[in-house]
């Protein structure tokens, strides 16, 4: 009498066949790639101001930092700007006469960072210095307080674009809109703007006031959504 026997690797040859069948009859899922924008432009409510008072000689009097320093504070709470939002940021001397190779007389320059939540605060405060002190004047960078949280709104607007854009165009085709699949944030080094810069002594002059707006913070998201077609 004669017994057939199968080798293990036969046996699992005829369990895989039917599986590769299988899977060779499965058709590729249909999808859609689309990618949603969004844009804002925001007024800046945080201005840095960067201020650098020095002293001066009034014939033999010097003008010292210290009274100089003394007179913007006082300016800065005239204009409504908290003393918190006044910090220093150097500080250091110079030879006031070029010509001498030494002076044993140095005078002192001092410069400031203000934080503003309006531009047209510094005319204010600059009407009311020694116009004489100041040594320079210029806006070091600027924001918007609730940036991060408009940033995460724009996220959202651009998702939804997306979806729009998806559906918009199944229907042309006669196809209907299924889930989303994948989401994916395209990242763009957002550009610092421009910044502001401009010779400010001559806003000293009190009747003068700047209706000129800001310039506006641009901000943008891009999203790339892939939805499955039912």
């Amino acid at each position: 009498m004669n017994t057939t026997k199968f080798s293990p690797g036969i046996l699992l040859i005829f369990f895989l066949l039917p599986l590769v069948s299988i899977g060779q009859n499965q058709l590729p899922q249909k999808k859609i790639t689309v990618v949603g924008k969004a844009d804002m432009e925001l007024t800046p409510d945080e201005i840095f101001l960067s201020l650098s008072l020095k002293e001066y000689l009034d014939g033999k009097r010097t003008v010292t930092i210290d009274k100089l320093e003394s007179t913007l504070v006082k300016a800065s709470k005239k204009a409504e700007i908290y003393e918190k939002n006044l910090t220093v940021e150097n500080i250091h001397w110079y030879n006031w006469n070029w010509k001498k190779r030494r002076s044993e007389e140095f005078l002192a320059t001092k410069s400031f960072k203000l934080k503003l939540s309006d531009l047209k605060k510094v005319d204010q405060l600059l009407a009311t210095l020694d116009e004489r002190g100041i040594n320079q004047v210029n806006i070091s960078h600027y924001t918007h307080s609730k940036l991060e949280q408009y940033q995460k709104e724009l996220k959202l607007l651009a998702l939804q674009n997306a979806k729009e854009q998806a559906n918009f165009l199944l229907k042309g085709i006669g196809e209907e809109l299924g889930p989303v699949l994948e989401i994916q944030e395209i990242m763009k080094g957002r550009s610092q703007p421009v910044l502001y810069r401009a010779e400010m002594m001559q806003a000293a002059d009190a009747a003068y006031q700047s209706d000129v707006e800001f310039k506006t913070i641009k901000i943008q998201s891009e999203i790339e959504a892939v939805f499955k077609i039912q």
